[in-house]
């Protein structure tokens, strides 16, 4: 340690101009409070230079790290990054920089519940391009996962940054697919830590310390993509993953919806491994969204059928919960994409919400989607394009993007009309659908 006393107290000499002698580690009380006072007194007033010249003669007055606190090393990392940032002579740069290096080490040994500080020493190990990547990676693992969502982005960035440069770009080829399997698994946890830091801020009214979250998301994001780059990658991975999830419930639902939502991400939706992440999900909890969610898997992939049992098993387990509107909208869906128009009109029919609008367009297709076989005559059965009609406007009014003349040149002709008899401005009834429309 006293090579490191003397380099300390060398380097500062050179920097601040002034000729010091090396001092040992010996305890001396009066020339301690001494320099501990005047090394402080020019850190407030942001000298530098001098500062940490008398830090580093406190530090040998005072007996050395055995005899300092953390709050000691705190402020000389403060002073040292300072001097270290605006130092251009490369040979003092690195004179200074391990320094730090061996201050931040000072720090973990004082301040060991303190996880902030292997965060920091990783990410400026990172930074620096230093090659001691198993260090690295247990400082990381030693903090960011303690401190979780209270992790600082920065850190969160440059971690993911080193998992990807570092351990996967240099890994051989037969080691890649595991480092793979391990990256995926981290970028759900940080991106976690990342989305809980950014609700966190905005709830206290800090949306710029929210937007530096966000930020380091799409850093995140941004790195992923070059070792996922199709879903074949993913769901290589992912099936692996299907083989060793945790076995206790709530773990395990967790894990499969990060997986879910993972695969949402990259929209790997239409995927066999998403089906099989469903399935999975509805054994672990068979709740509303579980069903609801494999509806969707179904409909998207032309399973109309198949969706149309999902959807209504959520629509029965929801009840009149907050999801029922958007859970009865996608069931008329499926119903009407199966072709059972009637069941998709029926459906639609209770939707209300921002979904309202979009059911009611359903309803006017699927009454014209049976408009040639619903009625004895033909003039009836044209007359149920009026009622889609009263539909699409209905849709129109609460919002939906439709045409208000839609399937007006299906319905009844003017001499059709006089013809049967009829006169515009009375009502019809349609025996079919039990509703009423106006001819026109």
């Amino acid at each position: 340690m006293k090579l490191k006393h003397l380099f300390l107290t060398l380097v500062l000499a050179v920097l601040a101009n002034v000729n010091l002698n090396a001092q040992s580690a010996d305890y001396n009380k009066e020339d301690c409070d001494k320099y501990r006072s005047l090394y402080f007194q020019y850190l407030k007033q942001n000298m530098f230079r001098d500062a940490m010249t008398f830090w580093s003669m406190a530090y040998n007055y005072c007996g050395g790290i055995d005899s300092l606190d953390s709050k000691f090393f705190v402020n000389a990392r403060v002073g040292y990054m300072k001097l270290y940032s605006a130092e251009q002579d490369p040979k003092l740069k690195v004179g200074l920089r391990d320094t730090i290096y061996w201050i931040y080490e000072s720090l973990i040994v004082l301040d060991p519940a303190n996880p902030d500080w292997k965060a920091k020493y990783a990410t400026m190990l990172v930074t620096e391009e230093d090659t001691r990547y198993g260090k690295i990676d247990s400082l990381y693992q030693e903090s960011l996962h303690l401190q979780k969502t209270e992790a600082f982005y920065y850190d969160i960035r440059q971690y993911f940054k080193h998992l990807i440069v570092n351990k996967y770009n240099k890994a051989p080829d037969d080691k890649k697919e595991d480092i793979r399997s391990f990256i995926i698994e981290e970028y759900m946890l940080l991106s976690d830590y990342c989305s809980g830091a950014a609700a966190t801020k905005r709830a206290a009214a800090d949306e710029d310390g929210a937007k530096k979250y966000d930020d380091a998301q799409e850093f995140l994001d941004k790195y992923f993509l070059q070792i996922v780059t199709d879903c074949n990658v993913l769901v290589n991975v992912l099936d692996k993953k299907l083989t060793t999830l945790p076995q206790v419930k709530d773990a395990k639902s967790n894990k499969v919806n990060s997986y879910l939502a993972l695969l949402d991400k990259k929209k790997c939706q239409s995927t066999p491994t998403y089906a099989k992440l469903l399935d999975t999900l509805i054994t672990i909890d068979p709740n509303a969204n579980a069903y609801y969610k494999t509806g969707i898997y179904y409909l998207s992939n032309d399973q109309a059928d198949k969706s149309v049992d999902y959807f209504q098993k959520a629509v029965d387990m929801e009840g009149a919960g907050a999801n029922k509107d958007e859970y009865l909208y996608n069931l008329a869906l499926s119903q009407y994409a199966a072709k059972k128009f009637r069941a998709a009109f029926n459906t639609a029919k209770l939707v209300e919400g921002a979904n309202k609008g979009k059911a009611l367009k359903i309803c006017g297709d699927a009454i014209a989607a049976t408009a040639n076989s619903c009625g004895e005559t033909t003039f009836e059965r044209k007359a149920n394009y009026w009622l889609a009609n009263d539909y699409y406007r209905k849709a129109a009014a609460s919002g939906a993007d439709v045409s208000t003349s839609k399937f007006l040149d299906n319905a009844p002709s003017d001499d059709e009309i006089f013809s049967e008899g009829k006169t515009k401005g009375s009502s019809i009834t349609l025996s079919c659908w039990g509703e009423s429309t106006t001819i026109r």
